[in-house]
């Protein structure tokens, strides 16, 4: 899926619509970098099994400046592709 140029800043963009709050829950900054990269987070089976090529949910990381926190975001509830694994965009 080829991320939209101007990733980080739609990215922004997309949580804002969606009224995320921007606060840091671990430290009380408020300030936010978007990878400029998409990640992954590969999905098992409940009994710990793997699939090949392993489910996945690509995701939006923003990283907190302040304390390194991470949070991930789906691109598919952000918009940037079909729930069903197509581009969105």
């Amino acid at each position: 899926m080829p991320l939209p140029e101007n990733f980080q800043r739609e990215v922004l963009d997309a949580l804002n619509r969606k009224g995320i709050s921007p606060g840091c829950e671990l430290c009380p900054a408020n300030s936010w970098s978007v990878a400029d990269q998409a990640v992954t987070l590969i999905v098992s089976k409940l009994d710990g099994r793997m699939a090949l090529p392993p489910p996945n949910i690509p995701s939006a990381a923003l990283v907190c400046n302040n304390c390194g926190n991470v949070r991930l975001f789906a691109l598919s509830v952000l918009g940037f592709m079909d729930p069903k694994g197509g581009d969105a965009k």
